[in-house]
C-alpha cells in the first residue's frame, strides 16, 4: 500500500484559525488608518483659516484712523468696516466667514474665536502693544491657535 499525504481535520482547523486571527488584527488597524485619514486635511484647513484670520487683522490699523477710541469699536456696523485691531474685540465667536462677515458653507464646521488684549512686548509699555489669538476648532481635531502682537509704531 502506498502511503498518501494529506492534511489532517485538526491542521485544517487550526490553519483557519491562525489565517482569521491575522485578518482580524489587520482589518482593526486599517480601519483605525482610514478613520484618521481625513484629521490631516482637517487640521490644515483649521490652520490656514487661522492663518487667514490672523493677517486679515495683523494688516490693520494699530489705533481708529478716525480717532478717540473708547471703546471696541467706533461705529462700525460689521466686520466688513473694521478698520483697526480693537474693532475685532467686537467679533463674536462663529463659523468660519469671509473679510465681509459673510459665512463659508463648506467651512461651517470650524467655528473661529478672536481674543484681543493689551499685553506687554519687550520693553514695550502695555498700552502701546495688542495680543491676537485666533482659536480655530472643529469637532474632529484639537484646536488650533495662532498667536501675534500688533504694536503701535510710528
Amino acid at each position: 500500500m502506498r502511503r498518501q499525504s494529506a492534511f489532517t481535520l485538526i491542521e485544517i482547523i487550526v490553519t483557519i484559525l491562525v489565517i482569521g486571527v491575522a485578518a482580524t488584527a489587520l482589518l482593526s488597524v486599517f480601519t483605525n488608518m482610514v478613520r484618521g485619514s481625513a484629521d490631516p486635511v482637517i487640521q490644515q484647513q483649521a490652520t490656514t483659516i487661522a492663518e487667514a484670520y490672523l493677517e486679515e487683522i495683523m494688516l490693520r490699523s494699530f489705533d481708529d484712523p478716525q480717532g478717540g477710541e473708547t471703546g471696541n469699536d467706533e461705529g462700525e456696523a460689521g466686520r466688513a468696516d473694521y478698520d483697526d485691531v480693537k474693532d475685532y474685540r467686537s467679533l463674536a465667536p462663529g463659523p468660519a466667514a469671509d473679510q465681509f462677515g459673510n459665512p463659508v458653507a463648506a467651512l461651517s464646521d470650524y467655528t473661529v474665536t478672536v481674543t484681543i488684549t493689551n499685553a506687554a512686548l519687550g520693553g514695550l509699555p502695555v498700552a502701546e502693544s495688542l495680543r491676537v489669538d485666533v482659536n480655530v476648532s472643529h469637532p474632529a481635531v484639537d484646536d488650533i491657535l495662532l498667536s501675534g502682537f500688533r504694536t503701535r509704531y510710528p
